[in-house]
């Protein structure tokens, strides 16, 4: 099917740039640099090199949005925070366009820089242009579902779904009794050797500064300052270690050509979001461990498979302190959400949608590192406590995960691990062949980030600004 709409695509993208996208928002002068930056995504259509992390739409080729630029916009109103949210989408936007140029096979058409140039020129515009916000506010992008409508007829999902809770609601009973359950024997302790000495009264400084330059209570911090944070607050990860399928490690193309986890090289992947919680905007930082497989359990195990990788995402309060963790594997599935703070409780299960495992891990004041257990296997969490630093831990090599959408290869050239729908296609699992009903595109299968569905039953997404809101009670006592 891909095949088949791509030409049609680049028909449109070609059309769109013969002509100015929008004549209301840009004048005459640049239809040079809507015209460029159409060309350079046409090329990238047609050289199979799309990165799926953004939505990228026509109308405004030089920004890049998620679904919580498009959630937060319309409280966009001062001069200050219309600034801010036109840097953050320019600047996603920036990191796409590097990463599809640098993984385009044939360059040969592209001035990368005097592009860059014209992206710059149109933001700028866009800034101080009421047009521009009144278009925007009003018809805003729409970010693609994670599920697919017609699977769900087909598979007669209102049915589908009644077989299914069952073994849902079971599956979630085996994983929270896991957190009873002892340690492997043999387990192997890893965390950043890197982590900066940072005091409590520090970071709520940044986070003060930061939300004094915001209205809409936004903390948008340094590049320096939240590089510091993910450090900091990297977890330290106790993983039960039955055989390599459980030691984490880094992702590259192999000598074969083919995508694998280099276990001599236990790397921690870094990424960070922001989410809505209860009238505020909050930093999400993320850590994604990776695996070279899921061990199967038995000869005919559909959950098993190349690749495995758990994310885990700690939400900060206004003052920069742990308020949530949750987690998934990189299909989507498992999802796990912890509260942090004991002002914070848990909402009463929605009947429609599939409920997450949740848990309560309150912070003991007197330490400062969040340490995870992971099972052999299977990679489930299956304990979360805070503790001191373990000086027996092996390191942890900290990246971007910006790096796994463009990977080096042995030619020289450069590849994404996801294909242009946002999936690892080497990491397909058998139980894609049964759950399709459910409307999730290719169960169990590794993907990138924005494109976690978390619920067979229901829809949501993991990275939903209002996801978390909608899981937990207003605070009695706004903590913090």
């Amino acid at each position: 099917m891909q095949q088949l709409l791509l030409p049609f695509i680049c028909l449109l993208l070609a059309a769109c740039a013969s002509q100015p996208v929008n004549t209301l928002s840009y004048p005459a002068e640049l239809d040079p640099c809507l015209n460029r930056l159409m060309n350079f995504k046409q090329q990238v259509l047609q050289q199979g090199v799309q990165d799926a992390q953004l939505h990228w739409n026509t109308q405004y080729p030089h920004l890049a949005f998620d679904r919580f630029s498009i959630a937060i916009l319309t409280q966009m109103q001062s001069t200050e925070d219309k600034s801010r949210w036109l840097d953050y989408v320019s600047g996603q936007a920036a990191v796409q366009r590097k990463v599809e140029y640098q993984n385009l096979p044939d360059k040969s058409n592209i001035d990368f820089e005097i592009q860059e140039k014209c992206a710059e020129q149109l933001a700028t515009h866009n800034k101080n242009n009421a047009q521009f916000w009144l278009q925007i506010k009003q018809s805003p992008p729409k970010i693609p579902s994670g599920y697919q409508s017609w699977q769900r007829v087909v598979g007669l999902y209102p049915i589908s779904k009644l077989f299914a809770a069952p073994a849902i609601e079971s599956e979630n009973t085996r994983i929270a009794l896991d957190f009873i359950a002892p340690v492997h024997d043999y387990s192997i302790i890893y965390r950043n050797a890197d982590k900066p000495t940072l005091s409590s009264s520090t970071i709520h400084s940044w986070f003060r500064q930061a939300l004094y330059k915001s209205d809409a209570e936004w903390p948008l911090l340094g590049k320096s300052q939240l590089a510091e944070l993910q450090k900091y607050y990297a977890p330290e990860f106790i993983i039960e270690t039955a055989s390599n399928d459980d030691k984490p490690g880094q992702v590259a193309f192999l000598a074969d050509g083919k995508p694998g986890v280099n276990i001599s090289q236990p790397t921690l992947y870094l990424g960070h979001s922001y989410t809505r919680f209860h009238g505020r905007t909050l930093l999400q930082l993320h850590y994604s461990l990776w695996f070279a497989n899921r061990t199967a359990k038995s000869k005919f195990d559909p959950y098993a498979g190349k690749f495995d990788a758990v994310l885990v995402r700690l939400t900060l309060d206004h003052q920069g302190q742990p308020l949530i963790l949750d987690s998934i594997h990189h299909c989507g599935c498992y999802h796990m959400v912890f509260t942090l703070n004991p002002l914070l409780k848990f909402a009463p299960k929605q009947a429609d949608t599939e409920s997450p495992v949740t848990w309560s891990v309150y912070r003991n004041k007197t330490t400062n590192s969040l340490r995870i257990t992971l099972s052999h296997g299977e990679h489930m969490i299956k304990d979360v406590n805070w503790s001191d630093n373990n000086p027996q831990a092996r390191p942890l090599i900290l990246q971007s995960y910006n790096q796994l959408r463009s990977l080096p290869r042995n030619n020289s050239s450069y590849k994404s691990l996801f294909d242009q729908q946002g999936m690892l296609p080497d990491s397909r699992r058998s139980e894609r062949f049964y759950l399709w009903p459910f409307g999730v595109k290719s169960p169990g299968a590794m993907r990138q980030y924005g494109h976690h569905a978390t619920a067979f039953i229901g829809e949501r997404h993991f990275d939903e600004p209002f996801m978390l809101e909608a899981l937990f009670l207003p605070p009695s006592v706004n903590p913090h």
